[in-house]
């Protein structure tokens, strides 16, 4: 019974510190939720072995373990939330994947190698998110441009100035309110060719409105 609880304890420092890391960073899925996953996990593995334990081959204790993984499923994608284009929580839901991962592992008395995935974890959030931040990468936009009249902006030919790739292009024409739309996908490198594009919209003749979501 020691040893359980010696798990059961392991697992809830190590699920605490991935936690932290989460809770600095403002994630709704924090320092209390991560080292509960992690408890419970480790929990449930204890118990599916003492189920073996008890009742032997017909009870496998790799049943319980597996329906784990399909649980914390649920609680990952609740974690998820979009908003706009932008989807935020996906880093989070991964950490209640893995600190679910640690703690089976813990459950199976493999201490080392839990503490070992605890370090990775936390080296991953807190070392390698820096790194992330200075490698290069694609960011993605939708913008929309009304005009007065029916004559459409020429704006593709702006959008190429500025080096940004058209995705997808749409037009629309209200004839109630003599207005033309222009809908776009669009994918750049830089916030700053964005900026430069929309400075560039807002000095086209008859400009409504523009919106970037």
């Amino acid at each position: 019974m020691v040893e359980e609880f010696a798990k059961l304890f392991v697992a809830a420092v190590y699920g605490g510190l991935v936690g932290i890391e989460r809770r600095i960073r403002g994630q709704y899925a924090g320092f209390r939720t991560q080292l509960i996953v992690c408890v419970g996990s480790c929990l449930f593995t204890i118990i599916s072995i003492k189920v073996f334990e008890v009742y032997g081959k017909p009870a496998d204790p790799g049943r319980i373990a597996a329906q784990i993984i399909t649980g914390i499923g649920f609680l990952g994608a609740g974690a998820i939330l979009k908003h706009g284009n932008y989807i935020r929580g996906l880093t989070t839901a991964a950490s209640l994947w893995i600190v679910s991962a640690i703690g089976m592992a813990v459950g199976f008395g493999e201490y080392g190698l839990g503490g070992f995935a605890t370090l990775l974890v936390i080296a991953n959030l807190i070392i390698l998110k820096h790194m992330e931040n200075i490698l290069p990468k694609e960011m993605y936009a939708s913008l929309t441009v009304r005009t007065a009249g029916s004559e459409e902006p020429d704006i593709k030919e702006l959008i190429g100035e500025f080096k940004i790739k058209l995705l997808e292009t749409k037009h629309k024409y209200d004839a109630k309110d003599n207005h033309c739309e222009v809908q776009l996908s669009v994918k750049y490198g830089k916030q700053e060719q964005l900026k430069q594009l929309f400075n560039k919209l807002k000095k086209l003749p008859n400009i409504v409105e523009i919106k970037i979501s």
